[in-house]
This record gives structure tokens, sequence and C-alpha cells, in this order.
């Protein structure tokens, strides 16, 4: 019994207390929609409004402010009123922990609280806008008011500074008062809305007569005051210049009337106020101009080079003409004698022709100047490109000269080589024939009568009318060379016999004591008297002598080379 008691006294104070913390937690709830049904009616926008409503605002900014003006009596008139009302209900309900009404009511109450503030939020937001508007747009009356008579005072100071288009600006500043004055009756009608669609037309037209009273001062100061004076001065120059008989690549006259026609372009751009046309009209003039500047200065500068080096000209083409015709009859001099290998004479004929043709250039170039007049431009191209190629002939005047010029030293010397030759081989057969040998292999014989016939060979091309000194050098070569083989031959045979002489002489003191160098020396006889192979008869007893002796054919043979020095 008591048990139960207990049971139902701690289940009584489990629900206090439960009831207690749900009453707490809707306090808190219903608190936070007190805290902005407090903030709305502390936060009044009646003064606000009421300005609002002094501005006279019409038409679309109007229908706006009405709008505005009504969400905020709904808000206030209408929506606070049923917040704090119910507030009141939900707050005592809850006091008797009558928990369903009131969670059902505070869901409620939260949307609309939460609904209220977004629109007492928005309707400050707007407030503050209809605020800004109404100070922007008079910033905007004073700033453009400003800007204005800026523009207005420029034009007035400074018309002259606008030549034709002054006609157009004038009427662009006329306007540019009547948008303003528009813009005016419309911003103070308070129809903000509307203002500022004219305001951006106003801002743009503002813009536009600022950018053209900056950039056409420049564009016709040099349309009034520098062009015209250009465009004089190159008539006066184009004048004189045809006087003095200069020809240009272009015409000079049409450019110079295509030039006035651009300027009346150009003031008429300026007078439709084409500002676009105008800058690119102005620029394309100036560049003309200075082209035709640079026309004339190229063509002034070229006949001054021209006439500087004219004479020098001629004289370059003398001198080179000259020395063609020196080369020419010395190439058919030496025609006569000499064969000429390396196309010396086309060559010659082909500088010919050149100077021939620049020769003629020359001419024309002279027989212009004296009747139409000339380009000197092209003129002095054709002098530069003269005489590179002038300098060119003439450094290949000297190659063909430098490479005839010494024929008849080179036959000279064909003879003189030609002469050792025989006078070598008789000193190689004399050599031989001192030394009374029993004969010649016939390996040694054809070959020296092989380079015999080669001397011979190279004297009969030399003893020609007409002579080949490229054949006869390559012959020269080819025979020096066999002719050094066969010395080497010769001196091998007259130093192989006479030490194979001395040898088997020395071989006598030992013939007798042993067998081996008597069959060696019979051996050696052999090759010597019958076979004439001296070096291998010299081997035989040397080698057989140095064996029972060792160094003695270097002693024999150091005591022979010995006595040929000496």
């Amino acid at each position: 019994m008591v048990a139960a008691l207990v049971a139902i006294v701690v289940l009584a104070v489990v629900i206090y207390l439960g009831a207690l913390y749900f009453q707490r937690l809707n306090n808190a709830r219903i608190s936070a929609i007190e805290d902005i049904t407090a903030k709305i009616e502390a936060n009044s926008q009646e003064d606000e409004l009421a300005a609002i409503s002094k501005l006279n605002l019409t038409g679309e900014s109007l229908a706006a402010f009405e709008e505005l003006n009504k969400s905020y009596r709904a808000l206030i008139n209408r929506e606070l009123p049923f917040l704090v009302e119910r507030l009141k209900d939900v707050k005592e309900a809850n006091q008797h922990f009558s928990f369903p009404t009131v969670k059902s009511d505070l869901e409620t109450l939260e949307a609309k609280g939460a609904a209220a503030n977004m629109a007492f939020t928005k309707i400050i937001k707007q407030i503050k806008q209809i605020k800004q508007q109404t100070d922007q747009h008079q910033q905007n009356i004073d700033s453009l008011q400003t800007k204005y008579q800026e523009i207005r005072k420029k034009l007035l100071a400074k018309n002259f500074s606008y030549g034709p288009a002054i006609t157009r600006l004038e009427a662009a500043l006329a306007d540019l008062e009547k948008d303003f004055k528009e813009y005016e009756n419309i911003a103070e009608n308070g129809d903000y809305v509307k203002a500022d669609k004219a305001l951006a037309k106003l801002k743009d037209d503002t813009k536009t007569l600022e950018v053209a009273l900056k950039q056409i001062p420049p564009i016709y100061q040099k349309l009034h005051n520098v062009y015209p004076d250009q465009l004089t001065d190159l008539k006066d120059a184009l004048a004189k210049m045809q006087e003095e008989k200069y020809l240009f690549k272009e015409d000079m006259t049409a450019k110079l009337a295509d030039l006035d026609q651009q300027s009346q372009a150009l003031t008429t751009a300026l007078t439709k106020l084409d500002l676009e046309t105008a800058k690119l009209l102005e620029k394309e003039l100036g560049h003309q101009i200075e082209a035709a500047y640079t026309v004339f200065e190229e063509e002034y500068t070229a006949r001054e080079k021209v006439e500087a080096k004219t004479k020098f000209y001629a004289d370059f083409i003398e001198h080179a003409e000259k020395q063609e015709r020196r080369l020419s009859l010395e190439l058919d001099r030496l025609g006569q004698n000499y064969t000429l290998n390396n196309d010396e004479k086309a060559r010659e004929r082909q500088l010919a022709e050149q100077l021939k043709e620049i020769h003629a250039a020359y001419t024309s170039y002279q027989a212009a100047l004296m009747t139409d007049g000339v380009i000197y431009s092209q003129i002095w191209q054709q002098m530069e490109q003269a005489f590179n190629d002038l300098k060119t002939i003439e450094e290949e005047q000297g190659r063909i000269n430098d490479g005839v010029a010494n024929l008849w030293k080179e036959e000279k010397q064909a003879w003189e080589a030609v002469n050792q030759f025989n006078l070598d081989l008789a000193k190689y057969r004399r050599d031989l024939e001192k030394l009374n040998l029993p004969g010649l292999q016939t390996e040694y014989l054809d070959y020296y009568y092989r380079v015999k016939d080669e001397v011979d060979a190279v004297y009969q091309s030399l003893d020609h009318v007409k002579i080949d000194m490229a054949a006869i050098t390559k012959d020269l070569i080819d025979t020096q060379a066999d002719l050094d083989v066969l010395e080497e031959k010769t001196k091998d045979i007259v130093d192989s016999s006479s030490l194979t002489e001395e040898m088997l002489q020395y071989s006598n003191r030992y013939r007798n004591r042993y067998p081996e160098v008597a069959q060696a020396y019979q051996q050696a006889k052999k090759l010597f008297s019958e076979d004439y192979d001296y070096v291998a008869a010299l081997d035989t007893i040397a080698q057989a002598v140095d064996k029972v002796e060792p160094g003695a054919y270097d002693k024999v043979s150091a005591r022979y080379h010995k006595r040929q020095q000496g």
C-alpha cells in the first residue's frame, strides 16, 4: 500500500517536472515572437512614409509607394495586433499547462511572426531605396547641371576650336538642355522609375558631347593649321621637282589631289559630327602626307647620291671594259699556244655581256636625263647593283687572268723538269754501267724503259704548237713519281751488288772451314752471275757469314756506306 503511494507520488513529481519543462520551452518560443512584434512596434516607419508621401510621386514610382504603404498598414493594423492578442491567449494557456493547444497555436504564430519580420525588413529596404533614389536623382541633377554648364561655357569660349562641327555641337547642346529639363520635370514629379530611363539617355548624350568637345579640337587644329600648310608645301615641292625633271614611282599630282579630297572629307565628317569617321580620316590623311614627304625626300636624296657617283659610275664601267679588252686579247693570244681548260673564254664572254648590259643601262639613264627625266631612287638602286656587279666582274677578271698568266712559266718549268728527267735516266744508266754487272733483271729493265717512254711522251706533248699544260702537269707528276721509284730500284741494285762482291770476298776467310759458308758462297755466286738477283745474293751470303761471325755484315755495310758518303 505504501509502495503504491510512493509510486504515485514519484509519478506526480515526474509529471509536474515535465510540465514545467514544456512550459519553459513554450515561454522561450513565445518570447521570440514577442521580440519580433516589439521590434516592429519600436521601429515605426510612419515618419519616413509621411516624408515620402510629400514628394509628390507619380507614375510607376507612386504605384510602388502605394503598394509599399499598403503593405505597411496591413502589417501594423492587422497582422501585428493579431499576433499580440493571440500571444496573450497562448501565454495564458501555457500557464494552465494546456500544451496541446499551445503547441498548435505556437506553430501558427511562429510562421506568422517570421512572415511579419520578413515583410517589415522588406518594407524598410524599399523605404531606403526610395530615399536613396531621391538623393541620387538630386545628385544627378546637380552633377549634370555642372557638366552642362561646363560644356556650354566651353562651347561659348572656344567655339573657334571646333570649326565646322560647331553648328552640330550647339544643336546637341540645345538637345541636351531640353533633355535635362525633361528629366528635371520627371524627377520633380516623383516618377523615379521613368526618371531612371531619362537619366540613362541624358548621361549618354552628355558623355558623347564631352568626348566630342575633347576629341574635335586636336583634329580640327591639324585640319585647319597643319595640313593646309603641308599640302601647299608638297604642291610647291612637286612643281619645283617636276621642273627639275624628277619623276616618281606613282602619280604624285593625282596623289596630292587625293589628299585634298581626303581633307574635304574630313571637313564633312566634322560638320556631321561623325567622330569615328573623322578620327580615321585624320589619321589616314596624316599618314599619307608623311608618305608624300618621304617620297620627295627619297627622290631628292637619291638624286644627290646619283649625281655624286655618276662620274665614278662611268669611270668604273670604262675601267672594267678596258680590263675586259685586255683579258680578251690575252686569252686569244694564249689560246693559240695553250689549251684553256677552265672555260676561261666562255667566262670572259659572259663578263663582256654583263658589262654590255651595265653600259646600256648607264646610256639609257643619261639619255632619259636629257629628255623626260628619271626616277632617281630607281637609278640609285640600279647604280648600287651595278657597283656590286662591276666589283664582281673585276674580281672574276682577276681570277681568270691569274689562272692563265703563268702558263708560259709553267711551260718553261715543264721543259726544265723533263730535261732533268733525261739527265736522271742517263745517270742511273751510267751508275749501273760502271759496275760491269753481268746483267739486269727483266723487271727492272721493263720499268726503266717504261719510265723512259713516259719522259719521251712528255717531250712530245711539250713539242706541239698548242699544248695542254693541265695534262702535261699531271703527266709530270706521274712521271716524277715513277722516276723516284726507279731511283730507289737503281740504288738497291748498286748497293746490293757492291755489298755482295765485298761479302763474297770477306767470306773467303771462312769458306774452307765452314761448309755452310762455302755452300752459301756458291749459291750467292749463282744468284749474282746467272739470275742477276743481287738483293737475294747479298741476303744469302750475309746470313751465312753472320752465323760464323755475328755482326760481320753490319761492319762491311758500314764501311761501304762511309766510302759512298765520302
